[in-house]
């Protein structure tokens, strides 16, 4: 049985010649386990932007992008210090190296909600700070990113007095989140750059 679509509409053969002008969008993807939930990268490099989806979901989810104009320095990242004082390396070892995001980026939504924008606004703050530092290392030009964010929404216990009208800085943040964080922007660092 074939499709009403396939009956009703012919398509039109295409010069094969043509479509191989065109480059393939180069695409950098990565899949790992972070504190138990299977978290997928995929970054796409087009000419005008850097598109990044991090997803826990298999959704794209919030999508926002995030604009820095070419004119403003990146202000220098902080100095690597490679163990903890207790001599032992820490999965949030990478927190003390993270560049802090300019405060002149601009985030602009584009697409979808979320409930917690706060914590979205932090991920999507220092996501497209990293892939710009990685951008400015390959000696490109700057362009903006597009970030797709779509995070496992977090079991709350009846511990948790949790009232989301009423977040703070320290439910936003608590360990559980910090580990995910740093996981998560330990996965975005591993991109090299466009090739």
């Amino acid at each position: 049985m074939s499709s009403l679509l396939e009956e009703s509409y012919q398509v039109p053969s295409q010069n094969n010649s043509s479509l191989k002008d065109i480059p393939p969008i180069e695409t950098f993807q990565l899949r790992q386990n972070i504190n138990g939930v299977e978290t997928e990268l995929l970054i796409q490099t087009f000419d005008d932007r850097i598109l990044v989806i991090i997803t826990q979901n298999g959704k794209v989810g919030y999508l926002t992008q995030a604009s820095l104009p070419p004119q403003i320095p990146l202000p220098p990242p902080p100095k690597s210090n490679s163990q903890n004082e207790n001599g032992n390396s820490s999965s949030l070892e990478i927190l003390k190296v993270l560049p802090i995001p300019p405060s002149s980026l601009q985030l602009i939504p584009l697409i979808g909600t979320t409930t917690n924008s706060t914590l979205y606004d932090l991920y999507i703050n220092q996501i497209s700070t990293l892939i710009f530092y990685i951008i400015e290392m390959s000696s490109l030009s700057r362009r903006n990113v597009v970030v797709g964010l779509s995070l496992k929404k977090r079991q709350l216990s009846n511990n948790d007095n949790y009232n989301q009208d009423e977040e703070d800085e320290s439910e936003i943040l608590n360990d559980e989140e910090r580990e995910r964080f740093a996981g998560i922007m330990e996965l975005v660092s591993q991109w090299t750059g466009p090739q």
